[in-house]
Formats: structure tokens, sequence, C-alpha cells
């Protein structure tokens, strides 16, 4: 009896994989039911078939399938099925919670994909474009992102579309854009946006100079934002500390010298506003006595001067000396149906001498004066005559303040005429009655 008892001894010390891992102690009965089937030998884990199906089902998962979701859903499912303490015997469980995180990325970016598509109506004429970049985007994921996009929205990207344009509305498109309209960025954008969808759509071609319009005007908006970026620039770098009333003049002249397109780009004119209405105490400047450089290209008194044109701007000179012909009047034409006369320099107010810039700019019914001297507003005591020719009968002109509203102007009317009446700069608009 006593041999059969050190038999048994012996036999419980060779095999130790008959040793049963110890079940937690809050464990239920149920669990520990299901544990004493789980246990160690030589530190490898061996598990019941619930585990064991877990395990396989979260091995089995691929995160750049098509079956992503499908199988991820049936390991979860088997996960939650399992025992507190099967759980702990899921020795991948890190795999399966990446996983989860995995699909939450999946859909956010599904989600984007669904947004920049809607962005845009179907009935606009950036819509084919859109489809594109978006298709394109789409085609980046793999098979198990794509399963995360909408149904409707991957039967629109993997379906035949067509442009919502033709060759003949991108030429007339092409051939209305006008660099005096509002929105003129806005039609030289989309002008260029549906040409973008033909050409992708198909190897069109558009008549013999078109292209180019259409590169004149692309061209006419980056100097566009160029001449309104410097005037915003310069606006940033008024300061009430250092600033000038001279300064402030000078500010604004340029913003006034930019066309109306150009003056809408510039986001920070209600800066300039405030220094103009006085809202800022400037410090005072002492002028110190200067030699002034005159012209070599002035306009002569008493004679005809041809002005130089820049784009819609007409400019002269004129040199403000102790000349004996002060008494004689300036003549300033352009080939544009404008001209400008000049008054006789003795009746200048402005005591300063120096170099007088003129300028004469149209742009639609808008007309733009001005006569600087030495950074100041030049003011006569006598009046500058702006002739406009070829005005619409029954029309009238007004002046535009500093903050775009209309007042009345001296004008006259000679035959097709209009002959406006002011004594110093000035914008002035054309009103059909």
């Amino acid at each position: 009896m006593k041999h059969k008892r050190s038999l048994a001894l012996l036999a419980l010390v060779a095999v130790p994989s008959l040793i049963l891992t110890t079940p937690i102690p809050t464990a239920s009965a149920a669990d520990t039911q299901h544990a004493k089937t789980s246990y160690i030998y030589n530190n490898t884990y061996y598990y019941n078939a619930n585990v064991a199906n877990v395990v396989q089902l979260i091995s089995n998962i691929n995160d750049t399938s098509f079956a992503f979701q499908a199988y991820l859903e049936t390991a979860l499912k088997a996960y939650n099925a399992l025992t507190e303490t099967e759980k702990l015997y899921v020795t991948n469980y890190a795999t399966l919670s990446n996983h989860q995180q995995t699909r939450l990325q999946y859909r956010k970016l599904a989600a984007q994909i669904e947004e920049k598509l809607a962005s845009v109506s179907s009935t606009s004429v950036n819509y084919y474009q859109n489809v594109i970049e978006t298709r394109d985007w789409y085609n980046t994921l793999n098979a198990a992102q794509k399963t995360f996009v909408s149904a409707e929205t991957q039967k629109t990207l993997t379906s035949v579309i067509t442009p919502n344009t033709s060759v003949d509305k991108v030429v007339n498109k092409i051939q209305l854009l006008n660099s005096s309209r509002l929105n003129f960025h806005k039609d030289v954008e989309e002008a260029r946006a549906e040409y973008n969808a033909l050409r992708k759509f198909s190897n069109v071609s558009l008549p013999v100079g078109i292209e180019q319009l259409l590169l004149d005007a692309e061209q006419v908006v980056k100097m566009d934002k160029a001449a309104a970026k410097e005037v915003e620039n310069a606006i940033t770098a008024l300061s009430p500390k250092t600033s000038t009333t001279h300064d402030v003049q000078t500010v604004k002249n340029a913003f006034e010298a930019l066309t109306p397109v150009q003056q809408q780009l510039v986001q920070n004119v209600w800066k300039l506003v405030d220094y103009v209405k006085g809202k800022y105490k400037l410090p005072n400047k002492v002028n110190t006595t200067t030699t002034p450089e005159f012209s070599d290209s002035a306009a002569m008194p008493g004679k005809n001067t041809l002005m130089s044109k820049s784009r819609n701007t007409y400019k002269a000179k004129i040199n403000v000396d102790d000349s004996e012909h002060n008494n004689e009047r300036f003549v300033l034409t352009t080939k544009a149906n404008m001209a400008v006369i000049i008054p006789p320099l003795n009746t200048l107010i402005n005591e300063d001498l120096g170099v007088m810039d003129i300028q004469l700019s149209r742009n639609l019914n808008r007309i733009t004066f001005q006569a600087v001297l030495n950074k100041m507003p030049a003011k006569f005591e006598a009046n500058i005559e702006i002739i406009l020719e070829n005005i619409p009968d029954n029309s009238s002109i007004v002046q535009i303040n500093e903050f775009g509203d209309q007042e009345p102007v001296s004008y006259t009317v000679n035959g097709n005429q209009y002959i406006i009446e002011t004594q110093t700069s000035g914008t002035f608009q054309i009103v059909r009655n």
C-alpha cells in the first residue's frame, strides 16, 4: 500500500501538464468551470475551444481587405460571447482593439470624401472637376477603406460622367471676360474650371486666340492682386505714432488709383478709413527745405500734350516752378475721348515747388482724376476741366466721395461733350437716367 502511494506521488511530479491553473478568486462558478480547460505547460498557453476560436478570428482580420468589416464584426461578436475569465486568455486582444481604432479612422476618411463630393452642386460648372478630384482621392483607398464610403457616393465616383459645359459655352464665357466687371476674378476662375473640365474629358481645342484671351485675363488677375496687395501693405504700415497726414494722404491716393476690381481686394481698407476720418491724432512733421527735381518730359503750358497710357490710366507731369508762363493753362489729351485742362499755375493754392503728377482713368462709367504735388492733392482757385466725349444722351454726372457715397458735382454739356468742373482730385460717375 505504501509502495502504491509512492508511485502515485512520482506520477504526479513527472506529469506537470496535469497541474491546473488556479482560477481567480472573484470568478463565478461558470467561469471557474470554463477555466478548468485552460492551463499552462512549459510557459505555453493552451486554450479551450472558445478562446482558441476568438484568437484565430482576430488573426484572420485584414484591414486592407474588402472583408475587413465582416471579419472584425465576427471577431468582436465571438469575443463578447466569452466569459470574463476566457477573455483573459485572448492574448491578441490588443490587435482587436487596434482594428477598432482603424475602423473609426476609415469612417472619418469616408465622411471626408463624401463631404467633398457633396460640396459642389451637380449643376455647377465646377461639378465635373470636383468629381474627378474626388475620384482620384477615392482611388487611393484600399479595398477595406472603400467599403466605408456610401453606396451612392461609390456609384457616382465609379460612373461615367461628362462636364456640364461645351466648347461653345467655354468660348463664349472667355470672350465675355471683362476686367472692369466687379466679379471679373470669379468669371476668370469659372472659365478656367470649365476649360480644364473639357480638356480632361476629351482632347478638345479652342478656336485660335481664345486660350490666349484666358491666359491674358489670368495675368490681369495676378496684376490686380499684386496692386491691391501693395496698397494693403501700405495701409498696414500706417501707425498713429509715426505716420503723418502726408503719409495717410499718400496711401489714400494709392487706394483711389486702384480700379474698383482692385479696391475690393484690399482687405484692410477700413483701417485707412479710420485714418482719413481722423480717428487717430497724428504727429506733426517738420518739412525740410529741399531743391525740387523737375521732369524733362513735363507738359508745356499753353500747348496740347498727349498723356502717356498705362492700362486704363493716362499720366502726365507738370513742373511747378517760378516760370513766367504761370498764367497759361495746360491741355492734356488722350486717345480715349477724354481730356483734361489744368488752369494756370498762378491759381494753384499749394505753395510748394516740384513736379505735379496728373492721372486720369476710366473704368466703365467711373472716372478718376488725380493731381498730386509733393504727395499732397493739388488745389486750384480756378476750375480744372475734365472733358468726356461720346456720353449717352440724358446722362448725368455725380462725384463719389471717399466713403463711396454720391455727391453732386458741377458740370456742363456741350453737344456730345460733358465737362466736369472741379478744383482738386476726385472720382466721378456717369449715371444713365
